[in-house]
């Protein structure tokens, strides 16, 4: 212990400029642990200008995966692109061969450093396959335990160095299975009893990791796991009924969430409740359709459907047209985010036409992955 505090010692005397030079050639992972060192790494690790900087060595990359959504399939078609910035348009998704395989459909995914992490996917939901994004190759990890009984969804987490896979049972009870990075090893960690007030029903479209706790949602609702308590299960109210969410994600130790009524809100986790980010991010609502974010070096990258169908064909053929010869655009807008007040405000800074893909497809993952 004293040999980290005479670490810090030495390097608290550095400026922020040099400080800032080290930050970025570590893992993003860690930079939650980070935060809790000092004042002064707190606001460093959440600085533009980190993210400036990471940006200029390239060390975070978007992962967008779509799939056929009219064959689920051992034979559907998994599309996988990359945000990049072009000279020309701005940005635009590139495509990337990687690897396709029956159980992305069906898996929790979560990205740690360059890997991307499936678990729990079909046809055997005790395997773990991980993607390494640089070679672009997949390899199969270790056998996951079997659950006790069937379960209904899984939400991932990851903190503390290992992955949290939490799994709904059909009889109203969660199991938690950790899976330690370091070791490469699986463990059953037990099984905690609900919270009362939380409705146990299949769900966790989507999960995200922040400060501690797994937050995963379906389309109506919103679950979160307490990891420090013993993966406590803990309601998080809706901001008004009939809300449904259409993405989340963390960005800058802040979660997102895209309402259908209330746009894009984030969560003030010291009252546990929902507040508007304000600004023009909230014209964005009405085009949202079928939707997909993530963080992109302390924006938010938000992703959208826009049907796009040849006005040249009759209104007659048109109906005679299979849907694999139909294509849509798919939009995508960088929201700049910033700190007033008590609040947060949200930028569009960019917004274009990033991607054209078959009809048949919608989004399954959307991560972040780091060198």
């Amino acid at each position: 212990m004293a040999r980290n505090v005479s670490s810090w010692s030495s390097l608290s005397c550095l400026p922020d400029e040099m400080v800032l030079n080290c930050l970025v050639r570590v893992p993003r992972r860690y930079y939650e642990n980070v935060a809790c060192v000092s004042r002064r790494l707190r606001s460093l690790v959440r600085t533009p200008e980190l993210y400036r900087m990471r940006s200029l060595l390239h060390k975070d990359s978007v992962y967008v995966c779509f799939c056929d959504r009219e064959n689920y399939s051992t034979d559907a078609t998994y599309l996988w692109f990359t945000l990049r910035p072009t000279r020309t348009t701005g940005y635009q998704l590139v495509p990337i061969s990687f690897p396709s395989h029956c159980f992305m459909f069906r898996s929790s995914t979560v990205a740690v450093d360059s890997e991307i992490y499936f678990v729990g996917g079909r046809p055997n939901p005790t395997e773990l396959w991980i993607l390494d994004t640089r070679s672009g190759k997949l390899r199969q990890g270790p056998i996951k335990p079997e659950s006790r009984r069937i379960a209904s969804s899984n939400a991932v987490g990851v903190f503390g160095g290992k992955i949290y896979v939490i799994q709904d049972l059909i009889q109203d009870e969660t199991e938690e299975q950790v899976y330690d990075l370091e070791t490469q090893t699986w463990k059953v960690v037990g099984v905690p009893v609900p919270d009362e007030k939380v409705d146990t029903k299949p769900m966790m479209a989507s999960s995200v990791s922040l400060e501690g706790k797994v937050y995963a949602m379906d389309n109506d609702s919103i679950i979160v796991y307490n990891l420090r308590q013993g993966t406590r299960k803990e309601k998080l109210d809706m901001p008004i009924d009939g809300n449904w969410v259409w993405c989340i994600c963390v960005a800058n130790n802040v979660l997102f969430a895209f309402f259908t009524k209330c746009g894009l809100m984030w969560l003030d986790t010291k009252l546990n409740v929902w507040r508007v980010v304000t600004g023009d991010v909230q014209t964005l609502q009405r085009k949202l359709y079928g939707s997909a974010m993530a963080e992109y070096y302390g924006k938010l990258a938000i992703f959208w459907r826009e049907r796009d169908i040849s006005t040249t064909i009759t209104t007659k053929k048109r109906k005679k047209m299979n849907n694999n010869n139909k294509e849509e655009k798919i939009w995508c807008a960088l929201i700049a985010l910033d700190r007033v007040g008590e609040g947060i405000s949200g930028t569009v800074e960019w917004s274009g036409v990033v991607a054209t893909i078959p009809y048949v497809c919608q989004f399954l993952h959307c991560l972040v992955a780091s060198d």
